[in-house]
């Protein structure tokens, strides 16, 4: 943000202020600064931003002012105005980026020029997963304007339309051939810290340049890779290669298979699964579309499926951040007094074993799951989320950031970077 818009965020609103001018110029500002409406909660109701009271609290007399009912239903219909409005101005920005903006915009240009050089190493199953992971970590690193950044697996997974186990898998192929390093090790519920590798250590550049035109195109690749059609068995990460691929006009099976980097039978039982779900025609032609995707996902019956996998990890991030405090914080902390202290073996046997699997996503049938604590933990969680959705989750970052730091969790041998 300018310093004009932070000047404003630091008005104290007074009698004779326009408080709804004021918040209305913060949030304008906030949107065209790409900031997210997390941020924004955090900045009206953590941080309390006096620029933000028009948010809080509402006018009642000529120096009197009255909290609103639902503040934060005011905060999510202002942001909706503000992010609109955003959308429709054609402004010219008179701000430049930052150096660490620039410094990650150069690296990952430099990265997709040194992938899109080396097509026949993204071939195949495991190349395309690693294909989307390097995609995955490039997004959060312009996310984060910064060159370092921390994520956890499951995280990228998500960004990636990818498993958990899958990204954990590529990630030590990637990190093993100097793609990627990791600045840190994961330390409980903290994210190890990742950075896109660069040859040399940085001296030797592809010269390749970013432009909006390379972000929007990594961005679209990735909301294209998360499709819920891509959960269907018949089609997975190859199935998108597959149908990438005749999105660029139509091919012959043997080209097909040469670019996929697979046998031309896997190529055959690809494009008649993406026939059975309307992506494709006999002659080879892919249709393209979010609509189409979302068809093809009703087709094949995994409509919900990514949305499926977002809910899923986040329950198993919860249950870790629960375990964690009840550890290391059992009587002071705002999360245990409204989820109770952590499930015992015995209260696990006492929970029906179609809660534990429906809170993994079992379609529960054949023998029952098996009693766990983590399962219980699962259960329990999951009807905390569907009886407060709109809280749950920032209850969840608040325990975590009670928690000790990294350092204090980590070794002194692990807090300096290292590749494996």
């Amino acid at each position: 943000m300018s310093a004009q818009t932070r000047a404003l965020a630091r008005t104290q609103i007074t009698a004779h202020s326009d408080a709804s001018a004021i918040g209305w110029s913060i949030l304008l500002a906030c949107a065209h600064a790409r900031m997210r409406y997390d941020d924004l909660h955090q900045a009206a109701f953590t941080d309390r931003w006096p620029g933000l009271e028009t948010v809080r609290t509402h006018r009642t007399g000529a120096a009197e002012r009255t909290p609103r009912f639902d503040p934060h239903a005011e905060l999510a219909r202002q942001w909706a105005k503000a992010v609109t409005a955003a959308n429709y101005t054609t402004r010219r920005s008179t701000t430049t980026p930052s150096p660490a903006r620039r410094a990650a915009e150069d690296t990952v240009a430099d990265l997709l020029a040194r992938m899109n050089s080396q097509p026949a190493r993204w071939t195949g199953k495991t190349g395309s997963q690693d294909r989307l992971v390097l995609l995955g970590l490039a997004a959060r690193t312009l996310a984060a304007a910064a060159e370092t950044v921390q994520l956890a697996e499951r995280d990228w997974a998500t960004a990636a339309g990818l498993t958990r186990d899958v990204v954990n898998d590529r990630v030590k192929v990637l990190l093993r051939q100097g793609w990627i390093t990791r600045a840190q090790r994961a330390a409980g519920p903290w994210a190890a810290i990742w950075r896109i590798a660069t040859p040399g250590g940085g001296e030797r550049r592809s010269g390749a340049v970013f432009s909006p035109a390379l972000e929007k195109g990594l961005h679209a690749e990735l909301a294209r890779a998360r499709a819920d059609i891509w959960h269907a068995r018949s089609l997975g990460v190859l199935g998108l290669r597959v149908w990438q691929l005749l999105a660029r006009g139509p091919m012959s099976v043997g080209e097909l298979a040469a670019r996929a980097g697979v046998c031309a039978a896997t190529v055959r039982s690809k494009l008649r699964a993406l026939q059975a779900v309307g992506l494709c025609n006999s002659a080879g032609r892919a249709y393209q579309g979010r609509s189409r995707l979302a068809r093809a996902a009703d087709l094949a019956g995994v409509t919900g499926a990514h949305a499926d996998r977002v809910r899923l990890y986040r329950l198993q991030s919860a249950v870790f951040v629960w375990w964690f405090t009840t550890r290391y914080q059992p009587t002071r902390s705002d999360a245990l007094a409204e989820w109770g202290t952590f499930p015992s073996p015995a209260e696990a046997e006492q929970v029906h074993p179609v809660d534990i699997a429906l809170a993994y996503g079992a379609t529960c049938t054949g023998p029952p799951v098996q009693a766990t604590t983590w399962g219980a933990a699962m259960a329990a969680q999951d009807r905390l989320r569907e009886s407060d959705p709109a809280s749950w989750w920032e209850l969840v970052a608040a325990a975590r950031a009670e928690l000790p730091s990294p350092e204090m969790l980590l070794a002194p041998h692990q807090w300096s970077a290292t590749a494996a």
